[in-house]
């Protein structure tokens, strides 16, 4: 006769399976419908307009992280058996959003408008020469680029504390969410909005950060949807 644990566990394995490919698909299906909206409301004013030319504005990216961990944690929810992994796919999702998109992007979307209302420089060589064109090109994006940086971390940070004193007090539990690496793979799409602006004057650089920046989102649905109860 085989034990109970020997039974449970080809189940558990399936349903893991099932789950993640449930919330990988749905995570997937928000981002691909919400690119959709964003192209079409974007060929109203300019009909002739690419996808591949696209550009991506801080809401617009909210929107594409909200459909992605949305779909994701529909999927998640539908394919997971087990009624106990609900709350934790809740916490998760919020956790995302709110601490991994809405946070850093809007401390980037802040970061970036006083940077441009004080219209900060820093200052550049005079010479005329290749090396100093190039190094003027640097000096011309530092601020941006550090900005940035400096957004997101922070932003991130600030996020994720906010989150994990919310989600105790609504959860009743003690739960420290840490930025691990693939969350920080998700704020790809922060760089790729900021390389998008920085090299505006280069069409194919842009199109190339435009067009892998929906997939970046991927991540966070699906760790909403496949997130699971710990196991004591």
């Amino acid at each position: 006769m085989k034990s109970s644990l020997h039974t449970q566990e080809p189940k558990q394995i399936s349903n893991r399976r099932k789950v993640a490919a449930a919330s990988i698909a749905g995570s997937a299906i928000g981002i691909a419908t919400s690119v959709a909206g964003v192209y079409a409301m974007a060929k109203k004013g300019n009909p002739t307009l690419a996808l591949k030319n696209l550009v991506y504005q801080e809401k617009d990216v909210l929107l594409i992280g909200a459909s992605s961990i949305l779909g994701g944690l529909a999927g998640g929810l539908i394919a997971d058996s087990d009624k106990e992994n609900i709350a934790p796919k809740l916490r998760e999702a919020s956790q995302q959003f709110v601490g991994n998109t809405l946070f850093p992007v809007s401390f980037i979307a802040m970061g970036n408008k006083l940077l441009e209302k004080t219209n900060f420089q820093l200052p550049k060589f005079k010479s005329a020469s290749k090396i100093a064109n190039m190094a003027n090109v640097v000096l011309g994006a530092l601020p941006r680029i550090i900005t940035t940086g400096v957004a997101l971390a922070s932003g991130s940070l600030v996020g994720n504390k906010f989150m994990n004193v919310i989600n105790n007090k609504i959860y009743n539990e003690k739960t420290k969410h840490t930025v691990e690496a693939e969350d920080m793979l998700m704020h790809s799409d922060d760089i790729c909005m900021a390389t998008s602006f920085l090299f505006k004057n280069a069409p194919k650089m842009a199109s190339v950060t435009n067009a892998i920046l929906p997939a970046t989102f991927l991540v966070a649905g699906a760790k909403s949807g496949m997130q699971q109860k710990e196991q004591c």
